[in-house]
């Protein structure tokens, strides 16, 4: 590629297999990418364990989880020698220039110690005006609970089997599917409407597939979903058996240190206002043979129908998520307008929202493993958790849903982060919380 043996070792490998692969194929250079914010914490934990390995080879950080300062604060410590951060493929490609010169590697060198010094600088002088934990917890009194908690029709797991992937091809976001996955330039659906032959072609191709999945008996889509009743107490959700009293789940949720000081606990009733609340949890999957007949046509040569079978697979478990979060909402009692678009679903025009483990509000994936216990969801339909708590098949969505009107999506810092992990580590388990 571009004129570079790349070895692509593929997803989800752990560091005693990327050591092995740098003993057996020596390269200049080694490359990391992160989707997910666990994805970036494993990355300290790799570049620690190439660092005891011995190897000091360059390497190249970059993916949607990882961010400069990310790099240079808390992967590069770990690692004897140069770490380097690519926001995009170009960038990339400019930056395995720079490093297979000695000349212009060493210059590179210098500026990022330099750059890396400038952080810490400010890393400092931003923790030493840290907020008080009385400021960072203002959003608890501004979350309203002045409205009525809307009831859920039944407390019984519900499994959606070999569900009608016609129903949920519309619900993909063709913005995600088209341009993020299959690479269009530009806004898909104006392209289309405007008659341009390149989308109208690529359309084609998608529809083509989309008629193949229908016909695999492999390739299906499935889910499972509950509601439970809850309370919060403090940066806690505290899920609760049948009696509505016993404690069976407990997840800790992180809270902004800066902007609105939210968690995601503040959207759930407090367990001293003596009423309970509820939540849903859901996961979806397309598969599970996606990955055998993607292969199989890779393995041919048919390279763009295989890339459009995963990301239909990707988006599709996405649009599962979506219509199924649709019909939790209309279980709870309040239905979206019947004018409602497909446009203002992918905008969130909703009550509620839900959160998937490892993204921003929500970050340890780790987090999973209390969600698939929940729904028993490996039994039910498949879905399995890797060591790091990956889903696999990889077309497969999980959430906590929450109803509070006022729930939106927000990020936490990298510095909230760190704390999070750090209560996690240390606390002390109670008998009654697994």
């Amino acid at each position: 590629n571009n004129g570079y043996a790349v070895v692509n070792l593929g997803i989800k490998v752990p560091p005693h297999e990327l050591i092995q692969a740098y003993e057996r194929h020596q390269p200049d250079l080694i490359g990391l990418s992160g989707l997910l914010v666990k994805s970036a914490q494993m990355m300290v934990e790799t570049t620690r364990d190439l660092q005891h390995a011995g190897i000091d080879c360059p390497i190249m950080v970059g993916g949607a989880a990882l961010s400069n300062r990310f790099t240079r604060l808390r992967i590069a410590p770990e690692y004897g020698g140069l770490v380097t951060y690519a926001k995009d493929a170009m960038n990339g490609l400019t930056l395995t220039r720079t490093l297979l010169n000695s000349t212009t590697r060493q210059q590179l060198a210098v500026s990022i110690e330099n750059e890396t010094h400038e952080m810490l600088n400010v890393e400092k002088a931003r923790r030493s005006e840290r907020p008080t934990d009385q400021t960072s917890r203002a959003s608890i009194t501004s979350i309203r609970h002045d409205f009525v908690v809307p009831k859920p029709p039944d407390l019984l797991p519900h499994s959606l089997l070999d569900y009608d992937l016609e129903q949920i091809f519309p619900y993909i976001n063709p913005q995600m599917l088209y341009v993020r996955h299959l690479g269009f330039k530009g806004r898909f659906r104006d392209a289309l409407d405007a008659g341009d032959s390149s989308a109208t072609k690529l359309r084609d191709s998608v529809r083509i597939v989309e008629d193949i999945m229908l016909r695999l008996p492999d390739i299906g889509a499935n889910a499972v979903y509950k509601f439970f009743p809850c309370n919060s107490e403090g940066r806690d959700l505290l899920i609760y058996g049948p009696d509505h009293r016993t404690v069976t789940h407990k997840f800790r949720f992180g809270r902004q240190s800066q902007r609105d000081g939210l968690s995601l606990a503040d959207y759930v009733r407090p367990k001293d206002l003596g009423e309970i609340d509820y939540v849903a949890a859901f996961v979806t999957t397309i598969g599970p043979g996606v990955r055998g007949v993607a292969e199989e046509w890779k393995d041919r040569g048919d390279y763009l129908n295989s890339h459009i079978l995963q990301s239909l697979a990707l988006e599709g478990a996405e649009a599962f998520a979506e219509l199924l979060h649709q019909e939790i909402r209309r279980m709870w009692g309040f239905n979206d307008d019947k004018a409602t678009s497909f446009d203002a679903l992918f905008r969130a025009q909703y009550r509620g929202r839900r959160y998937s483990f490892g993204y921003p509000a929500c970050p340890r994936l780790e987090d999973q493993q209390q969600l698939f216990e929940m729904l028993d969801i490996t039994a039910k339909i498949g879905v399995e958790l890797t060591d790091g708590f990956m889903m696999d098949p990889e077309g497969s969505v999980s959430a906590l849903v929450f109803h509070h009107p006022e729930a939106k999506y927000f990020n936490l810092s990298e510095s909230d982060i760190e704390q999070l992990e750090e209560e996690i580590r240390i606390s002390i388990p109670t008998n009654d919380v697994p």
